[in-house]
């Protein structure tokens, strides 16, 4: 593991006093809340003032944050935080069942990869699908997204999908079909993919893939999609129910209470 930067760590120390702090802080009162020595602190205070982090108040001469964090703010993206919450519980489950998975969310088109364990997974070769797009009604995430969204908001996708050109289209306005496929995926439990799906970077001419998906649900409402990719011929049919979902299962649940808890919804 590389070597800390222990001067860092105490000055973020120092931001994270401020920040949790409903009112400015004296040097005394940050001294007490992280246990910094004064000499220390005021080393760590003059330099975050001069890099425009901190400011030290005319009328009391306690300190502040500045309103770089603000703008700071403004380059943080909600998806950069729901996969941070979920990478602890993706990384176990990867080491559990030792075949992949990918946390997708809903970006308003398509579904988008916004963290995946393939690097990490020793039985998968490719790489490198960050920001990968499946097809709504033909990949499995897409499916429990719109299995488990609100009647209202499926709707909607739907009648997008059919405004566009390609397989959603053409799909999407097969409408007995999809409320057919939909109505099956939550009798079911779990959403699979088309067989037919060919064409994605998971595919290869030498192996049959097979995923399966479910949703994260908080209050009622999708959040995101957590699937689970293997090579279908290193896997008896049986681990499916008996070990695949129930382990999913769970990783959503404890994604989804990461969420609630978190207030991240």
């Amino acid at each position: 593991m590389p070597k800390q930067i222990r001067s860092l760590t105490r000055a973020l120390s120092v931001i994270e006093a401020l920040n949790g702090s409903d009112r400015a802080l004296s040097l005394h009162q940050l001294h007490q809340t992280t246990e910094l020595d004064r000499a220390t602190l005021l080393r760590i205070l003059a330099t975050l003032i001069e890099a425009g982090w901190v400011y030290r108040s005319l009328g009391d001469g306690c300190y502040r944050l500045t309103f770089q964090l603000h703008e700071m703010g403004t380059h943080i993206r909600p998806e950069n935080s729901l996969a941070q919450l979920a990478a602890p519980i993706m990384e176990a489950l990867q080491r559990k069942l030792h075949w992949p998975s990918d946390l997708m969310i809903y970006n308003g088109k398509r579904m988008e990869i916004i963290e995946t364990t393939r690097r990490q997974s020793p039985l998968f070769l490719p790489q490198g699908f960050m920001g990968y797009q499946p097809y709504m009604l033909q990949s499995a995430t897409g499916r429990a997204y719109l299995a488990w969204s609100h009647p209202n908001d499926c709707k909607v996708i739907l009648q997008r999908l059919q405004r566009e050109e390609g397989p959603d289209a053409n799909l999407a306005h097969d409408e007995v079909w999809v409320q057919k496929m939909l109505e099956e995926t939550r009798r079911q439990g779990y959403a699979e993919r088309d067989r037919n799906y060919f064409g994605g970077p998971d595919d290869s001419n030498s192996y049959e893939v097979n995923v399966v998906a479910i949703p994260i649900i908080v209050m009622q409402e999708v959040q995101a999609c957590l699937n689970l990719t293997w090579i279908e011929e290193l896997v008896q049919p049986e681990q499916l129910e008996e070990v695949f979902l129930p382990a999913l299962r769970a990783a959503a649940d404890a994604i989804a209470q990461r969420l609630l808890t978190h207030e991240f919804y």
